[in-house]
């Protein structure tokens, strides 16, 4: 079943309100205008969205009575197609028909089931609320079971049916959905066995993963930050941003303290994973037959196994890369035992201090980038924070990151972070933006089926308006060369941060899968191997706090497991994108957004070649390692003047 997800601005210097002209949710792109948003004021504070569209609250009644309705729809649906399904008795117009009441069956659902899961992300702590997502879960799960005959049925077809019906010219907008479809079918079980896990899983990890969410967000940690007058208490969100604090002191202080709770908790933390872990050894493994593991995640991202192989190869092999940086970086600071806590450690021009953003100095920012790039990009992000899709509002209860929702082909996405003025935050900003503008351009031009979009690709927008962001802060810093060293150095962080600390990371998870299959680990065996992997990256040029063992107990991303490279991936595919761009600047923005409204409507590799790509070449990942060398070499030349 489908899992979903040109005016110029101007501030007024007096009230800090972003003011546009003729401007009007959507009007340029009519099927989201459809949903009938109003503008709302921009300010210096960061905004909470407003989501009232969809439903009044959280206790809307519509919210049950829209999917109670999906749930007929379903019955109804499998009802007229199973039979037919089975017997291979739908000619290509049947198929296309049938397709199109499965879009709109699953499209019924994705609204009210999003919009709870939403809600729920700015009020973790809320028992009504969240007992009320259960019952939504439990629907869906209903839901998924009446449906998953179709794609699983379309799997099974005979090779025959697949040659004539599949390949029919009236099903060419579905070419790609059908054909990743037929490469699984060696992976399908029996209906039944199919039907079964789908009421497991509503209990497994999307449970897990909810559990640590909330879990989480219970942690309170009494802590005096540089500029507390006495220690209060900071929540986890709080105290993790404390990695980017100038003063060493506060760094360290803060990394021990999250880190030792997790550490304390590890049994918990241990306890989700194994469950996670043996789950998918069981099911996927012995069951489905994916071996490796990690084949099932580049299976539904259509990605061949090589490809992916060769992008973790060549990163690991620059691991050195990271630690020519971090030996040049510990030098700069001045700091000779530099360890995991300062990895993330701001340079900070002498006589100056960070520099903070208010929200619509960001926009602001970002806005007059995107317009630069090219006016149709900028006129489509000025939809996202005109129209009140962001919650950027920090406050207890509300989850931690960052992320960006769609509610699939009728209503716009929407974006979760927590911005408090740091130029991190504002490229936060910009990344969840680069989904936004993604997914906004996948559901005006792409049918439902057409708009899940593959791993290679999730992360390609994102990366890309981080980018356009840096290049605009380098231009912009080139007469001060203190300025200049802060924001490139500041930029490499993030790099290595989504290049080889994610790969790091996938490394683990690989490890940690491989010795699972003897059995659950022990927390010390998971933070043994953590530190056997992470030596790897760090080398001789970062020593590990005693704490940092319990790092992988903190990062929430294993519980999607083998989702993790999709960010190191994203990454360098988009460093050699934007050579593309830079190379003919004038011609590649109009094919940049042609690129993303493409959505999956094409497997990633073709998808890419679209661009003039071609994933299956080492240098396209060696591309990137070259950009951020040069990078490193311009921080070299800086910081010797």
């Amino acid at each position: 079943m489908m899992k979903i997800v040109s005016i110029m601005v101007f501030i007024t210097m007096n009230t800090g309100v972003l003011m546009g002209q003729e401007f009007a949710c959507f009007k340029d792109y009519p099927k989201t205008a459809k949903a009938k948003i109003k503008e709302v004021k921009v300010g210096a504070e960061a905004p909470e969205w407003d989501l009232s569209y969809l439903y009044t609250d959280y206790k809307d009644k519509n919210i049950f009575t829209d999917l109670n309705e999906a749930l007929k729809m379903s019955v109804a649906f499998k009802k007229k197609y199973e039979h037919n399904l089975t017997k291979e008795k739908l000619n290509a117009t049947q198929l296309k028909k049938a397709i199109m009441e499965y879009e709109a069956v699953s499209q019924k659902m994705i609204r009210p089931s999003e919009y709870l899961g939403n809600v729920h992300s700015t009020d973790l702590g809320n028992e009504e609320l969240n007992a009320l997502l259960g019952k939504a879960e439990l629907i869906s799960s209903e839901l998924s079971k009446n449906i998953s005959f179709f794609e699983n049925g379309l799997s099974r077809t005979s090779a025959v049916y697949k040659k004539k019906i599949f390949k029919d010219k009236e099903l060419k907008i579905y070419t790609n959905f059908l054909d990743k479809i037929a490469k699984r079918q060696k992976h399908i079980l029996p209906e039944d066995h199919e039907q079964l896990l789908i009421d497991k899983d509503i209990n497994g990890v999307s449970a897990w993963s909810k559990f640590r969410n909330i879990f989480e967000s219970k942690y309170s940690f009494q802590f005096q930050g540089p500029e507390d007058k006495a220690p209060r208490a900071y929540t986890l969100a709080e105290l993790t941003n404390l990695v980017l604090n100038e003063r060493r002191e506060t760094r360290q202080k803060a990394v021990e303290t999250f880190l030792t709770k997790f550490g304390e908790d590890s049994y918990v933390y241990a306890q989700i994973y194994n469950s996670i872990i043996q789950d998918m050894l069981l099911i996927d493994k012995n069951r489905r037959g994916y071996n490796p593991l990690i084949s099932e995640r580049n299976l539904s991202s259509q990605l061949d196994d090589k490809i992916v192989e060769q992008m973790h190869k060549v990163v690991a092999e620059n691991f050195k890369v990271a630690q020519r940086y971090w030996k040049l970086k510990a030098k700069i600071l001045g700091i000779k035992d530099f360890n995991n806590a300062d990895i993330m450690a701001p340079y900070v021009p002498k006589g100056k201090k960070d520099k903070r953003y208010n929200y619509a100095e960001a926009i602001k920012m970002l806005q007059d980038t995107f317009d630069q790039f090219y006016k149709p990009f900028g006129a489509a992000f000025e939809n996202m924070y005109k129209c009140g899709l962001v919650d950027a509002k920090p406050r207890p209860g509300k989850r931690g990151g960052a992320y960006c929702s769609s509610f699939g082909a009728e209503y716009p996405p929407v974006i979760l972070s927590s911005f408090e003025g740091k130029f991190n935050d504002v490229s936060t900003l910009a990344h969840e933006g680069g989904h936004w503008i993604h997914f906004l351009l996948i559901s005006e031009n792409q049918s439902l089926v057409n708009s899940e979009v593959a791993m290679a690709t999730a992360e390609t927008a994102s990366v890309f308006n981080e980018m356009l962001l840096a290049s605009r802060m380098i231009k912009e810093n080139e007469k001060d060369p203190e300025e200049l060293l802060a924001f490139l150095m500041g930029k490499l962080d993030g790099i290595f941060a989504t290049v080889c600390r994610q790969t790091a990371f996938s490394n683990y998870e690989q490890a940690v899968f491989k010795a699972s299959e003897n059995g659950p680990l022990t927390p010390d065996q998971f933070s043994q191997l953590f530190v056997q992997e992470y030596g790897k990256l760090f080398g001789d040029a970062v020593k590990m706090t005693p704490q940092f063992k319990n790092e992988w107990a903190r990062i929430p991303h294993f519980m999607r497991p083998f989702y993790v490279y999709s960010y190191a991936f994203g990454e360098l595919a988009t460093l050699s994108l934007y050579e593309k761009y830079l190379e003919n600047p004038a011609t590649f923005p109009k094919k940049y957004m042609e690129f993303l409204a493409d959505g999956a409507s094409l497997p990633p590799e073709d998808l890419f070649k679209t661009v003039d790509i071609d994933l299956k070449k080492e240098e396209t990942w060696q591309m990137g390692f070259k950009y951020i060398s040069g990078l490193i070499d311009r921080v070299e030349t800086i910081s010797q003047r």
